[in-house]
């Protein structure tokens, strides 16, 4: 059992002098199965880019007696073949099997018992619910959800290495999100960050929370941190009012003594002295003493407060219409790349329907979407006369500037866009900062905020759970339910499509 120590460490971004973490202690066993939540922008790919020592602390230090490796990573390996892709990845065990003839080559290679390893990457497949004639395909031609869990295979099949996952589980299906859960349950030893509640069920034992003043490590699962949490945030609710009122109160106090010792310094007395000190000197000094008892006891009221946390309301409006229906699609036949997609496809998009389209990766959701849309042409798709469609995309539209010259240039309504940012808890430094040193996370809510900031009678939401926190998950869940809009969206979170869906297409 080998441990992660982090004393008093801090860090902060210098170009903008963002500070990220302040004085964190912990202590972290390797053999959990941790998983890192937080809100988007706290610093959890910061946090993992620490541990493996792509970034040094300030101030503190970070200790670990193992080393670490980062996933997601580049596959930067010149064999084509997926079996030589996972050796290679192990520990460069292909590149040492064309040197086996040189003694050095030959001792590393049996130090990671490399003429066993074909056996252990093939019960490694069939735990992953991979076939093994994968191995035997050029890697170049899996599919993505086939990629990521070949290379999650090739980090967990590596000697004395500490497995630091950031989000391994995005653009996986539903199926395959399950099928790695399976897969990390099995094992020990790696930390991983995610907003997938069921995942994080499923795969944790342990909880590691970056809060908005600290950093908090329980046992449990997400259910567990959750029910703890709201029970906290339940209390804190509870006595918020009181300790607003009081802080209210104090303030108020310390304007008194604020006017007591102004009007002190300026009184004129017919008996002052000229001794050093004298009344007024003395009343004012007794005046400022008081304020700053006053202002200690208003920053320990409010530090009683620090993690108390909520998603906001979210609202946005969409235009209403008297069509019977939105768009059309009638017997939809669509292949791309020599691959059919849909034959004899049809359905009908109504006002105030929430439609779930599903499948597998590479089923064609995202192209459903296109066609929808119009970006795509197809036959046997009507849509209702001026009907305005708005969609947020996998990937943001804008990764790079500032949101300023991107909102000039955009038919976006400013005002929204403005209001939505601040709903969605982004950071107040948004249009001061180029959009390169935001999160994922902050990046994906920038661009639900630009999509919904566009006049619309049907909005189209492609994945808009990828990379976001879960008080952004709850945020948006309510706000559906309460304002019924009409939209399709893709999705492979079963707790949001499962609460918030009135029909679904299953591709």
């Amino acid at each position: 059992m080998s441990q992660i120590i982090i004393t008093d460490m801090s860090f902060s971004y210098k170009t903008f002098y963002e500070p990220i973490f302040e004085k964190i202690t912990l202590n972290l066993n390797t053999h959990w199965r941790l998983g890192l939540i937080g809100r988007n922008g706290r610093g959890k790919t910061t946090f993992l880019r620490l541990l493996h020592g792509e970034l040094s602390p300030d101030k503190g230090r970070i200790s670990l007696e193992t080393d670490t490796e980062l996933f997601p990573y580049e596959n930067k390996v010149k064999y084509p073949l997926t079996m030589d892709v996972i050796k290679e990845n192990i520990g460069g065990l292909r590149t040492l099997e064309d040197n086996l003839d040189d003694m050095d080559a030959l001792g590393q290679y049996l130090e990671l018992d490399g003429f066993s390893m074909e056996g252990h990457i093939k019960k490694e497949m069939y735990r992953m619910k991979l076939g093994d004639e994968l191995l035997y395909r050029d890697f170049s031609l899996l599919s993505e959800g086939e990629k990521t869990k070949v290379l999650l295979i090739a980090l967990f099949l590596r000697k004395d290495t500490y497995l630091l996952l950031d989000e391994p589980t995005n653009h996986l299906d539903i199926q395959g999100k399950k099928d790695v859960a399976e897969y990390l349950k099995r094992k020990k030893g790696f930390l991983v960050v995610s907003h997938d509640r069921d995942f994080l069920d499923e795969v944790a034992d342990h909880i590691l929370a970056i809060n908005k003043s600290d950093i908090t490590v329980e046992q449990g699962n997400f259910t567990t941190w959750k029910q703890n949490k709201d029970l906290k945030d339940e209390f804190e609710a509870r006595t918020g009012e009181r300790l607003n009122r009081e802080v209210n109160q104090l303030e108020r106090h310390a304007k008194k003594s604020r006017n007591w010792a102004g009007t002190a310094n300026t009184q004129k007395y017919a008996f002052a002295s000229h001794a050093r000190t004298n009344g007024a000197k003395a009343y004012m000094g007794q005046a400022k003493r008081s304020e700053q008892q006053i202002r200690d006891k208003i920053e320990e009221k409010k530090s009683l407060l620090l993690n108390f946390e909520t998603a906001k309301k979210l609202e946005f409006e969409q235009l209403d219409t008297e069509d019977a229906w939105l768009v059309k699609g009638k017997n939809i036949m669509y292949s791309y790349e020599d691959k059919e997609l849909f034959f004899g496809l049809s359905f009908v998009i109504k006002q105030g329907e929430r439609i779930w389209i599903r499948g597998r990766n590479g089923a064609g959701k995202t192209t459903l979407l296109k066609l929808i849309l119009g970006k795509l042409s197809v036959r046997g798709i009507l849509r209702a006369e001026e009907l305005k469609i708005t969609e947020a995309l996998q990937e943001p539209l804008w990764k790079e500037g500032f949101l300023k010259e991107l909102i000039d240039g955009a038919n976006i309504n400013s005002e929204t866009f403005e209001k939505l940012c601040s709903l969605f808890d982004l950071p107040d430094a948004l249009f001061h900062r180029p959009l390169e040193t935001f999160s994922k996370g902050e990046l994906k809510k920038i661009e639900i905020a630009r999509a919904l900031s566009v006049e619309n009678h049907l909005i189209l939401l492609d994945e808009p759970l990828n990379y976001m926190d879960i008080y952004f998950r709850e945020q948006l869940e309510r706000a559906i339910l309460a304002l019924n809009p009409t939209i399709v969206f893709v999705e492979h979170d079963e707790w949001f499509g499962e609460r918030v869906a009135t029909r679904t297409i299953h591709l």
